[in-house]
């Protein structure tokens, strides 16, 4: 999804890498994130949650804080 959205090579999306500054998500980006966790994933993402993402790292920290997709559903 980063990759798709941003343009940036594979390589630079590491956990490092910052979302702005190093792979050039801007602020529609972020939105378009928000939209193909839920379409994609099955997976919603809070905006203000996305907004505190300053790196690759801090949404998979938070990924794995949320519920499986189909725990949502019970």
């Amino acid at each position: 999804i980063l990759q798709r959205i941003s343009g940036a090579d594979l390589e630079q999306i590491t956990p490092e890498a910052r979302l702005i500054e190093d792979i050039g998500i801007d602020s529609l980006g972020f939105y378009e994130i928000l939209i193909e966790a839920d379409e994609c994933l099955g997976i919603k993402i809070r905006e203000e949650d996305l907004l505190k993402f300053r790196t690759v790292g801090d949404i998979q920290r938070h990924l794995r804080t949320l519920d499986p997709p189909d725990a949502q559903a019970t």
